[in-house]
C-alpha cells in the first residue's frame, strides 16, 4: 500500500487534489523522477484545466512525501526537482 494514501498530512486537501497525488503515486511506484516528470506535467495541465493548483504549501507537502519514500539516489534528484517549483 502506497504510503501517500494514509499520510494524515493529506487528509485536509480537497478531495479532487487528493485523488489526483493518489493517482499519480499509485502510478508511479517504483518509478525513477525521469518517468515521473512527464506525469507530473501531466497533472498540472490537468489541474489548470480545472482552474486549480497546488498552493506552495502543498507543493512542499508532496515533495516532501516523495523524499520520505525515495531512495538517497532518488532523494537527489527530487531535491533537484523540488529548486525548479
Amino acid at each position: 500500500m502506497n504510503q501517500f494514501e494514509n499520510d494524515p498530512r493529506l487528509k485536509n486537501l480537497m478531495p479532487l487534489k487528493r485523488q489526483i497525488i493518489l493517482e499519480l503515486a499509485n502510478g508511479s511506484h517504483n518509478a525513477t523522477m525521469e518517468q515521473m516528470l512527464p506525469q507530473i506535467m501531466q497533472l498540472n495541465r490537468e489541474l489548470q484545466k480545472r482552474n486549480l493548483s497546488f498552493s506552495k504549501e502543498e507543493s512542499k507537502l508532496i515533495m516532501d512525501i516523495m523524499m520520505e519514500q525515495a531512495s538517497p539516489a532518488e532523494r537527489q534528484k527530487i531535491a533537484m526537482f523540488r529548486n525548479f517549483l
